[in-house]
């Protein structure tokens, strides 16, 4: 509801009505869902692949978006003229094109960019002030679909080209996933202690400056994450 009454101020500048900008901004929550969703799950294992994975992306929504808003600016131009909904315009004649700004580019990846972005962070502020509050994170394993709360999982550990999630009731369900990826997913409440290691906080315990122990397993702890580490653990 925040994010359409925001989309909408925006889009009033482009000449509508208070009640128009409110369905012209609903039109701006798939593309910021797709990309508060789809982004992180682009690995970059391969650099080039990651960007034109971002690039097929962005793109994507961005047509989405201009068919959306194009399609609701037609229904209301047809509302505001009297016209039934589903004739055509043929025997018409008035101006049906999109305000300049609703067809830039630049501004619906702007007003897409803005919410999906406040979105994350309103997930990780409640996922702090709120830990109880879990989403609970869908992934495919051996071509089944798997359900976990964060709490129920201990750590992910990066192997080669998969990814293995261990959970708190001794599973270990492979995904093909990055680590990078499951760090966005999964939060504040993990910790990055290697490259091929993502803890979960809540089970970790700092043994030494390059051990952790999780349950009763013992993870190394690389150089490049030990003082934030013992920060964050202490």
């Amino acid at each position: 509801m925040l994010s359409v009454v925001i989309a909408a101020l925006v889009v009033s500048s482009a000449g509508y009505t208070f009640q128009e900008s409110l369905l012209m901004g609903t039109m701006f929550l798939p593309g910021a869902l797709g990309a508060k969703y789809l982004l992180p799950k682009v690995s970059f294992k391969k650099r080039s692949e990651g960007i034109q994975g971002v690039i097929y992306i962005v793109m994507a929504i961005l047509v989405l978006e201009y068919l959306l808003i194009l399609g609701t600016n037609m229904f209301i131009e047809k509302q505001n003229h009297g016209i039934p909904f589903g004739s055509g315009f043929d025997d018409y004649r008035y101006n049906i094109s999109l305000p300049p700004i609703m067809a830039n580019p630049f501004f619906i990846a702007i007003l897409v960019s803005i919410l999906a972005i406040g979105g994350s962070l309103i997930d990780r502020w409640l996922t702090v002030k709120h830990p109880e509050l879990e989403t609970p994170v869908t992934f495919c394993s051996m071509r089944k679909k798997v359900t976990l709360l964060p709490s129920e999982i201990l750590y992910v550990e990066s192997c080669d080209t998969e990814v293995i999630v261990h959970s708190t009731d001794g599973r270990s369900l492979n995904n093909r996933t990055g680590i990078s990826q499951w760090e966005a997913l999964l939060g504040p409440g993990f910790v990055r202690i290697h490259r091929a290691f993502l803890v979960n906080s809540k089970y970790a315990k700092l043994e030494s400056q390059d051990t952790v122990s999780v349950g009763d397993t013992k993870l190394p702890v690389s150089r490049k994450y030990q003082k934030s580490l013992k920060d964050i653990l202490s």
